[in-house]
């Protein structure tokens, strides 16, 4: 009689503390759904907001527009050259025992200097409209890049709502199972054992939720990093997106392809052509210059008689030339064989990193069709292994009724039933993942590709903080 009261007494304090902790985290949600404004989207509306809103973004199309400007610029050493200079000087002259008059000299000049032959004149150009290109690449890539992060951060974003949604249902479902275990207490069905196991579970599921929570505004914030403003619900995907997706083309075919037309390799490429003509450009040591060369001039010299009268107008003339310039370089002291090395060896450097360059895209090609072809498998396992989950959780609650089954067997086949789903959401979204890697792997990463994977979608905006 007196273990059975104090039995009671351990069953109150668990319940209030059961209560505590509910009211705690409640309180934590409702905080944090006050937190933002509701905002809600779909990828597709995301990525453009993520195009219109990211720094780094922003950056780097500052960067395009900046290397757009090489090619003007080199451009410009190859076009006629014009100088105009106006000058006035005071002149005295001193000379001993002899009374000097002093003058002055005002002119101008117009010059032009067209250059005829300058190989490395020639060769800055050649680089000039290669840079053009790569800066053109490099904002390819950057876009590519808003796109993987903005989709990343979404599917995570997903991710941790169905987390967090699972985790509800977990704390709901734990709470029942150990009410039921409390009426079978009761009645003298279970034991003391049962109703710590299911305390103990309880337990667990308000911190999981707490947990999944937190999380969820944290991928949130990251979102909203990327894009900008506010996100505070996110349009679902449909359950059969990651199963929906095709990659017909075998492993190989996507190699090459990575191999030849992969936004690094290309650039790579760019770089390499570069090297090349840095090393013909050094050869302008060994190379004459040839240039057309003119200028014409006017001006005049008038005499000073004291103070006053400063400018008589004297003396005026008009003067040009033109001709052609050449320039012979004959000794630099070897610093041109010098420079030449130089260069060879940047060249080899940037062969180098051309084959690396192929070598890392075809490996995530491989990855990431691996992992496409992977994840639809293992999608497909987890689902079947949740219907089995869910059967196994029926099958252990009518048993622990009858009383074949302990409380113990129920709640191990909850959290069971629960992390399958949760893994089934996570192999979901990385498989999605894995498919936009795949094509950023042979730059075929746009809007079209997006629109593939949330094509299929359906359902209501979720409102996760609500």
């Amino acid at each position: 009689m007196v273990t059975r009261n104090c039995s009671r007494c351990r069953l109150t304090r668990q319940t209030a503390r059961l209560s505590k902790n509910c009211a705690i985290l409640l309180g934590l949600l409702t905080l944090l759904s006050g937190s933002v404004p509701t905002y809600a989207a779909g990828l597709l509306q995301l990525a453009d907001d993520a195009f219109a809103n990211d720094a780094k973004l922003a950056s780097a199309e500052a960067a395009y527009r900046a290397g757009l400007e090489k090619e003007p610029e080199a451009r410009g050493a190859l076009l006629p050259h014009l100088s105009f200079t106006e000058s006035t000087f005071r002149n005295t002259v001193n000379v001993p025992g002899q009374p000097a008059a002093g003058y002055s000299t005002v002119g101008s000049t117009l010059s032009l200097n067209q250059s005829v032959f300058k190989w490395d004149d020639w060769q800055i150009y050649q680089q000039s409209t290669l840079s053009v290109m790569a800066s053109g690449l490099a904002f390819a890539s950057a876009k590519q890049d808003a796109t993987l992060r903005v989709s990343q951060a979404y599917f995570d974003a997903l991710g941790a709502k169905d987390t967090f949604l699972l985790a509800q249902e977990h704390q709901r479902s734990v709470a029942e199972q150990l009410a039921l275990t409390r009426r079978t207490f009761s009645l003298g069905a279970a034991t003391v054992v049962d109703l710590d196991e299911g305390q103990a579970a309880a337990d667990a599921a308000v911190a999981d939720l707490a947990h999944a929570q937190g999380d969820l505004a944290t991928r949130y914030a990251a979102l909203q990093k990327i894009v900008g403003h506010p996100v505070d619900g996110l349009d679902p995907l449909n359950d059969d997106a990651a199963l929906s997706l095709s990659i017909p083309q075998p492993v190989e075919n996507w190699v090459s392809d990575a191999e030849t037309s992969g936004l690094d390799v290309r650039q790579q490429q760019i770089a390499l052509e570069i090297a090349r003509r840095e090393v013909s450009k050094v050869n302008v040591g060994f190379m004459p210059s040839i240039s057309i060369v003119g200028n014409v001039s006017h001006g005049n010299a008038a005499f000073i008689n004291g103070q006053t009268n400063f400018n008589t107008g004297a003396n005026r003339a008009t003067s040009g030339e033109v001709g052609i310039q050449i320039s012979i370089p004959l000794f630099d002291g070897f610093s041109t064989t010098s420079r030449k090395r130089e260069a060879l060896a940047l060249r080899d450097k940037a062969d180098h990193d051309l084959e690396d360059a192929r070598r890392s895209a075809a490996l995530e090609a491989q990855q990431a069709f691996f992992g496409v072809r992977d994840g639809l498998a293992q999608v497909s396992a987890l689902r079947t292994a949740q219907r089995s989950a869910e059967t196994a959780l029926r099958s252990n609650r009518k048993g622990f009724k009858v009383g074949v089954r302990i409380n113990a067997d129920v709640l191990n086949a909850e959290d069971k039933l629960f992390s399958t789903r949760r893994d089934l959401s996570k192999a979901r979204y990385d498989t999605l993942m894995q498919f936009l890697h795949l094509k950023a792997s042979v730059a075929q990463l746009d809007g079209t590709t997006l629109a593939q994977l949330v094509g299929s979608s359906d359902g209501q905006p979720d409102q996760p903080n609500k």
